[in-house]
């Protein structure tokens, strides 16, 4: 019996939702290759988005490829070779390391451009771009996903074999595909203010940590030859009682820290501080359905230590290129057929998301902040005169690095060593000084004192806290498991 197959009429191959970095990257591969394809942007470029502005040298790799730093913005962009960490009274200023196999230090580079350019190049490869057009919905048949969008015209319909979404993270179709919004415990809270006519060095990040801040950061980037870009990233929810509101915790950093009033001088701020919510990964949450599939943001692809996303949705818009060309040759949208791209995803960055995830939820507890800065204290110290130590760090807040890197055993014994340098030191400075050596003793007794007082009021969040942690580092053990050479075990017995 002779099965004539249904023509059917598809708008295009792949409508992608979002035409932020990981849309229009995404966009970019697909179109270069031949792929027809529709992306649905919600504002019309160049547009602005908040964000810290940093481009990692991984990033600038795939930006590379697209052509981008071959460009006039990339060529003005500020090139990033120092960075600079502050804790109260202490700070240390590290060299960056460019790693061989990368080609640039890292960039800033103001969103509006940044966007403006992946969105120039996947254009420029074919990709069409539908301004003003906000998605509403999607639906799956068996042949095709249909997307419901609203423009300035009224509603419309759009065919396509798959739909992606990259639509940040307020993701419409990550909510759809997930049957919720994204929960408080994976997300982060961002905040920037752009000021003129600041001083300083234009060649230097510096990434400031604080008690009234933790768990989270604030930063200062230069943007330009005189301007800067200053901002905070921190977790939305903490216990035993929520953060203050994020915008006066950013207020009082910036006019109260020496360094940054020096370098701010008589510069202004330039509009209003902006602010927007980080989405960050759970994996047991979906990446991928029959014909739908998630990049960048939407998915949660973030380094929560970092607050970086520009690294993951160029990473991310690349491995879902290859597997969706895979699907189009085949002919074959099932979330099997797609689950290629999870391997990968996890494969590439899933061990790092995990320990990222389980270092930013220890301190949600702020009963043990004290205890947080004081490790933070210990890896500052240690920085100031072991380079390769200083790399790590570095690396991991750059991107050049995973966070697991600070896993190995030599990092570990560095960082017990300097921590037994630092009590040791402390000690015989107090034995100097009875006085304070009783002071001391006093306020470390009423801080134990302090958290038994907290643990008994919050026993229900203290539990689930630790089960969760317990959880986490379980999920970190097993990708490390995986990673263990048995061979070089077995030699060294």
């Amino acid at each position: 019996m002779l099965i004539v197959k249904q023509k059917i009429e598809y708008d295009c191959d792949v409508l992608i939702v979002g035409g932020g970095p990981s849309g229009s990257a995404l966009a970019f591969h697909l179109a270069k290759n031949g792929t027809k394809v529709i992306v649905a942007e919600a504002e019309k470029f160049p547009r602005d988005k908040v964000c810290g502005d940093g481009v990692s040298p991984i990033a600038l790799s795939e930006l590379d490829k697209m052509g981008i730093t071959r460009t006039n913005v990339f060529a003005k962009a500020n090139e990033i070779k120092k960075v600079g960490l502050f804790l109260k009274d202490d700070e240390v200023y590290i060299n960056l390391s460019k790693p061989e196999h990368l080609k640039f230090h890292a960039r800033i580079i103001p969103r509006i451009e940044l966007d403006n350019m992946i969105y120039g190049a996947a254009k420029n490869a074919g990709a069409t771009f539908m301004e003003n057009s906000r998605v509403l919905k999607y639906s799956i048949s068996p042949t095709a996903a249909v997307v419901t969008v609203k423009t300035v015209r009224g509603q419309s319909t759009i065919k396509a074999r798959m739909v992606v979404g990259a639509d940040g993270s307020r993701s419409t179709i990550a909510r759809q595909l997930r049957g919720s919004k994204p929960s408080d415990d994976y997300q982060l809270l961002g905040l920037r203010a752009y000021y003129n006519n600041v001083n300083g060095p234009t060649d230097r990040v510096d990434i400031y940590f604080s008690e009234e801040g933790f768990p989270g950061i604030f930063w200062m980037f230069p943007k330009g030859k005189s301007d800067a870009n200053i901002g905070m990233a921190m977790v939305s929810k903490t216990f035993p009682k929520k953060p203050d509101h994020i915008k006066n915790l950013l207020q009082n950093h910036i006019a109260n820290h020496p360094e940054i009033q020096k370098r701010i001088g008589t510069g202004t701020l330039e509009a209003k501080m902006d602010g927007w919510p980080i989405t960050f990964y759970n994996k047991s949450q979906k990446l991928c359905a029959d014909r739908v599939l998630l990049v960048g943001e939407a998915a949660g692809f973030i380094n929560p230590l970092s607050g970086d996303g520009i690294q993951y949705a160029l990473l991310s818009s690349s491995w879902a290129a290859e597997a969706i060309e895979k699907c189009l040759a085949q002919d074959e949208f099932s979330e099997f057929s797609l689950n290629s791209y999870v391997k990968r995803v996890n494969r590439e960055v899933g061990f790092d998301f995990a320990l990222s995830n389980l270092l930013v939820y220890f301190p949600k507890n702020k009963t043990l902040t004290k205890v947080w800065m004081q490790i933070l204290t210990i890896l500052i110290s240690r920085a100031k005169h072991d380079k390769e130590y200083a790399d790590i760090i570095a690396g991991i807040f750059e991107g050049t690095y995973p966070s697991y890197k600070a896993l190995t055993l030599p990092f570990i014994l560095k960082s017990i060593k300097q921590g037994g340098t630092d009590v040791g030191k402390a000690i015989l400075e107090r034995l100097n000084h009875p006085n304070e050596l009783v002071e001391d003793s006093a306020e470390v007794i009423h801080s134990i004192f302090k958290i038994i007082d907290e643990v008994k009021s919050n026993p229900e969040e203290q539990l689930k806290w630790a089960g969760t942690t317990l959880s986490k580092t379980a999920t970190v053990a097993g990708h490390l498991i995986t990673r263990i050479d048995l061979n070089k075990i077995r030699n060294h017995l």
